[in-house]
């Protein structure tokens, strides 16, 4: 598990947690998903834990509902990866960093160190969260002249947490320098991809310009000093007003203006001037410290009835993306691709898997199905002449394809056509093209990222008379 981790972007805590969850629960659909689901809704307690720690009550029971009605973190919280165990472990980490700089007390520093070791181990955006902490930390310094305290214990935690990683940190340094070698799959960011993050956080547009703004609000309490209504001369009652606009909560607002901001513009600047590593599901813990702010925000709104107006409409617009989301596909259509090659399927095809390490996923759905199955390992950029094990040549995967089918009178194509997918898609397509016919062909989409949809596509071949 180590050595196939290390060939990915992540560390490995996630799925050594999801092993061992599996000896348990099994490994259904249901069963493997379920652990993430459950880290999902372990971080509604503790985002109102956070807001409560940082505001009060009711600036946290407000984030727990924005975070229960998010479909960004839903949609994570259905899916077997990591991402929701690393919103919960930021929300931990988050909630002992505050309390260290409150308190400075044992308790805390071991549950900082603790949270925040899991939090690195289970995603490299985990730094970027460190990196937010060490930005506050230097503001509060800039801002102090009595913290030196302050400094020599966080250097102490700092230099712990480094530690406790060292096992995994030439890895990471490795990931790094192949990612740089070898170039992202990742688009490079526009601006628009940085506002469609937002976007996602939020739901939809009309709701991201409500939680931009609330966030805005989240900084200042507005409060009448004198008027009251005339409805007999209003204009003449508005001109007797008075209000006072003060700043309220600066320093945990500022906390978690910085929190949001590092996780999304780092790696946004990192994406733009070297190589692509911004990816929306990425910044996700980022989500959680929004919907703080705007459980800020609406608590600043001074009338009551004002306040429950700004949640309905939260709710109603929460609810009805919910519903969008649970009435679309938005995952790649494995389960029906690979039924539909097991239902015609005959005795003697051969079923070619691209790229080749989908086969997992078809391991995974084609219930027994009785084929010769051929995973294509060519994952090298079409075109290539240098004749490596790395990158193989044009004419080491045509021989590949054709040796593959040779004997067989029909040919079946299982092809994931995401990013560098559809290369290998291609290629394949048109050495097939020059011994068989194409006598069906089925795309079977749903899934979405960033930059791209994608999904499965599934082809019939049968050879030429």
């Amino acid at each position: 598990m180590v050595q196939v981790t290390a060939q990915d972007v992540h560390p490995p805590l996630y799925y050594f947690l999801l092993h061992y969850w599996m000896t348990i629960f099994g490994t259904s659909e249901f069963g493997v998903r379920l652990l993430s689901a459950l880290f999902g809704i372990l971080a509604i307690p503790m985002i109102y834990v956070v807001g409560r720690q940082l505001f009060n009550k009711q600036v946290g029971l407000v984030a727990a509902l924005n975070l229960a009605l998010s479909s960004f973190n839903i949609m994570y919280s259905q899916e077997a990866r990591m991402y929701t165990l690393m919103v919960l472990l930021a929300l931990l980490s988050m909630y002992f960093f505050w309390r260290f700089l409150q308190q400075g007390n044992l308790v805390s520093s071991i549950g900082y160190v603790l949270s925040t070791t899991l939090l690195v181990w289970t995603h490299n955006y985990g730094w970027f969260i460190v990196i937010a902490q060490n930005i506050y930390v230097v503001i509060l310094l800039a801002l102090s002249t009595d913290r030196t305290f302050l400094l020599k214990r966080w250097a102490v935690l700092q230099a712990i947490v480094v530690a406790l990683f060292v096992p995994w940190m030439a890895v990471l340094i490795q990931q790094i320098l192949r990612h740089l070698a070898t170039g992202s799959s990742l688009a490079v960011p526009t601006i628009a991809d940085f506002i469609y993050t937002f976007s996602g956080y939020s739901g939809t547009v009309v709701l991201l310009v409500l939680f931009l703004g609330l966030s805005v609000v989240s900084l200042f309490g507005i409060q009448k000093v004198r008027g009251s209504m005339d409805w007999k001369a209003p204009l003449k009652a508005l001109e007797g007003y008075a209000w006072e606009v003060r700043i309220q909560g600066a320093a945990p607002v500022h906390f978690l203006a910085v929190w949001v901001l590092t996780i999304n513009l780092i790696p946004f600047i990192i994406s733009r001037f070297s190589t692509p590593i911004y990816l929306d599901k990425y910044t996700i813990a980022a989500s959680v410290a929004l919907y703080i702010l705007v459980a800020k925000g609406i608590r600043n709104i001074n009338y009551r009835y004002a306040q429950i107006a700004v949640i309905g409409i939260i709710v109603v617009l929460s609810m009805a993306n919910l519903q969008v989301y649970y009435t679309s596909i938005t995952k790649p259509q494995a389960r029906q691709a690979i039924s539909f090659i097991d239902t015609n399927l005959k005795s003697g095809d051969v079923v070619l898997i691209s790229p080749d390490g989908h086969s997992i996923v078809f391991d995974y759905y084609n219930n027994g199905i009785d084929a010769v199955v051929k995973p294509l390992h060519y994952w090298g950029v079409v075109g290539n002449t240098t004749n490596s094990s790395a990158t193989p040549s044009v004419k080491d995967k045509i021989n590949g394809i054709q040796s593959d089918v040779s004997g067989h009178d029909r040919v079946w194509l299982f092809a994931s056509n995401f990013i560098a997918g559809k290369a290998a898609e291609n290629f394949t397509l048109r050495i097939l093209n020059e011994s068989y016919v194409n006598i069906e062909t089925k795309t079977y989409a749903g899934g979405s990222s960033l930059f791209t949809s994608y999904g499965y596509d599934v082809y019939l071949f049968e050879k030429r008379a």
